[in-house]
């Protein structure tokens, strides 16, 4: 089968070329991109040091160059930017586009900026964590360039398909993994061990919440602290989205140990070759709760 394209019948027995929904993997680190790279997916998303988050592997550019696999590239550049940091993101925007990289995913607007005073002709994907919530706003960076938007997490299904019908630019749609809830410029794990003069060499601290009797993941990056959800599942809607044109699905591997994320991305790969799953035990985050944002 292809990857990209299958054929089927319509309602009128005609043959249909019918885009084919594309899975974009976030790996664990650069071994396991490479022993994902013959699995029938779209392409990765690939960290820069500094200056992504959210997301396990980050490199170098030098690292990024030096890769070799078969598979579409994308490039996570979804942190907001200082202005110290200016020169210095200038400097790899400059780097990727001599690069054969399918596309930026983009959280700050000096990125998009800095992409059109310099002419770079990067394809730009406006990934603003949870401010992707309706085709206006798509349409808007549609006109501005962008190839796609990664819409935000605390959208339903029907949300997600009446945007793509409402655009024209390709649409993402962050399907596996832990669901980013909200971060804090500020170093709580660090401060709270110093409060308390305890230690940790942990990377991952858990919060409880009485109220809903549950443990959320925490942990610190670039001197932020990041607080997270379970890990969402979204294997029950993968043959609605492929029936409604959504282009990309995202899996992100943070958190997780090889084996259990790749058996996931196994599962993934059969619901787009047209299994059909319906599990009881997923958690489906926003997927099937009625959003407080007017989505058109």
């Amino acid at each position: 089968m292809l990857l990209n394209a299958k054929i089927r019948l319509d309602s009128f027995t005609k043959l249909k070329e019918v885009v084919y929904l594309k899975i974009l993997v976030q790996p664990i680190d650069l071994k396991h991109l490479y022993e994902l790279d013959n699995k029938e997916i779209g392409g990765f998303i690939i960290g820069i040091n500094n200056y992504s988050i959210f997301q396990n592997l980050k490199l170098s550019i030098d690292e990024l160059k030096s890769i070799n696999i078969s598979k579409d590239i994308y490039v996570s550049l979804n942190k907001l930017i200082y202005n110290s940091e200016l020169e210095d993101i200038k400097n790899i925007l400059i780097e990727l586009s001599k690069l054969n990289i399918k596309g930026i995913f983009f959280e700050d607007i000096s990125i998009y900026k800095i992409n059109k005073d310099l002419n770079l002709n990067l394809n730009l994907i406006w990934s603003s964590m949870h401010l992707p919530t309706n085709s206006h706003s798509c349409n808007y960076w549609k006109d501005k360039g962008c190839i796609g938007a990664l819409l935000s997490t605390e959208l339903m299904v029907s949300d997600f398909i009446n945007i793509k019908k409402n655009t024209s630019m390709d649409i993402y749609v962050y399907l596996y993994g832990h669901i980013p809830m909200f971060e804090s410029s500020r170093t709580l794990i660090t401060n709270y061990l110093k409060h308390t003069g305890k230690s940790s060499n942990s990377k991952v601290f858990y919060m409880y919440e009485k109220e809903r009797n549950k443990y959320y993941p925490v942990y610190e990056e670039y001197s932020n602290t990041f607080i997270t959800e379970d890990v969402l599942n979204g294997i029950n809607v993968v043959s609605n989205l492929l029936e409604n044109d959504i282009d990309y699905i995202i899996l992100n591997s943070l958190m997780h140990e090889k084996e259990v994320f790749n058996n996931v991305l196994d599962e993934y790969i059969e619901a787009i070759n047209g299994k059909v799953f319906n599990k009881k035990d997923v958690f489906t985050g926003f997927l099937f709760k009625e959003s407080i944002f007017k989505v058109k």
